[in-house]
């Protein structure tokens, strides 16, 4: 561990062996956040597992009510919003400011969305009484990162998007799901349906079954609230749809994007690069999921323009989802130091 400073921050992770929270914990410890103290909290099923912080070991402990008072900062990290609600009491009744991975804060009043790494393209944020911060879902970051870039110098008539969720959204159950459904798709057997609810494997699915907890329509409100909080005037010109792939990690994301005046694919590109966007070049390759493991950008291109209409462009934009949400987290963190 380093040592401590002045600003040294007490943090807990709430969800810390979810996918979200030991990506927040590899980020805190990639970017030396100042941690005084790291809390790894979960529920009782996860109480005792052992890893490790800066080299130290540490394990995953229990959340009571103390664990909140005793910190300074605390990211609710799981992928279930109920879970996160159901120890948000706790939270809100401390001094600790919070940051939610989960979405699970949408309805809180006090609660705001934050993408500090797009400030240069985004309008400046709300003021709140309280430190309450929420991550856009991934989708979110990275159509506000496109779109928002795009806004600087063109005027936009409307944008038109498919996303494409991959199965790490729904946790580690979505994964383990994903991959026994492939194997025994393979040999022929019944398949696992516990999370969709239908077959993920070498499909993509425009809805869950039935009797799936999540929705594609919750996860396609989301996307588009995170859009909506933090850039209204392009939420009014997007079309949206998420679909479900039949892929481990990443979104994938094929966007057309209408100007009002016809463009060279030069200034385009120009325009879309920018911190946390990576543009490729024409005689590149499009990115695919496995192209941005580990990368905290979003990458996007080669872009084309469409064949019959000047004003008109495809993109095709690929991003780590789990660690975009994480850099996003500890971004929001760092605004608190200074």
């Amino acid at each position: 561990m380093s040592a401590e400073r002045s600003t040294d921050l007490r943090v807990a992770i709430v969800g810390a062996t979810s996918l979200r929270g030991k990506e927040v914990k590899e980020v805190l410890a990639e970017r030396l956040f100042p941690v005084k103290k790291l809390a790894l909290l979960d529920d009782d099923e996860a109480l005792g597992q052992l890893t490790e912080f800066q080299g130290e070991p540490a394990l995953v402990a229990s959340i009571d009510a103390e664990a909140f008072r005793e910190n300074d900062l605390v990211f609710f990290a799981s992928t279930s919003s109920a879970f996160t609600l159901g120890q948000w009491p706790q939270a809100a009744a401390g001094t600790a400011a919070v940051i939610d991975l989960s979405h699970a804060l949408l309805e809180v009043p006090e609660a705001r969305f934050r993408v500090p790494a797009l400030a240069d393209c985004l309008p400046p944020p709300e003021d709140s009484p309280r430190r309450w911060y929420i991550v856009p879902h991934a989708a979110s970051i990275a159509l506000l990162a496109l779109l928002g870039r795009l806004s600087r110098t063109f005027a936009l008539r409307q944008a038109v998007v498919n996303v494409f969720e991959p199965a790490s959204e729904r946790g580690a159950p979505g994964l383990d799901e994903l991959q026994e459904q492939t194997v025994r798709l393979l040999s022929f057997q019944d398949f696992p349906r516990a999370v969709y609810d239908a077959q993920v494997a070498f499909n993509l699915l425009a809805r869950y079954g039935a009797g799936s907890v999540a929705s594609l329509e919750d996860v396609e409100q989301v996307v588009r609230l995170g859009v909506e909080r933090c850039a209204p005037a392009l939420a009014e010109r997007l079309g949206l749809r998420v679909l479900q792939a039949p892929v481990f990690h990443a979104h994938c994301l094929s966007v057309f994007v209408e100007l009002e005046q016809p463009a060279d694919v030069a200034v385009v590109e120009q325009a879309l690069a920018g911190p946390r966007v990576s543009v490729l070049a024409q005689d590149q390759l499009p990115a695919g999921a496995v192209d941005v493991a580990g990368r905290d950008e979003v990458v996007v291109g080669p872009v084309l323009c469409d064949r019959a209409r000047p004003e008109c462009f495809w993109l095709w934009a690929v991003a780590d989802n789990l660690r975009l949400t994480a850099h996003t987290a500890v971004d929001i963190a760092e605004t608190l130091l200074n």
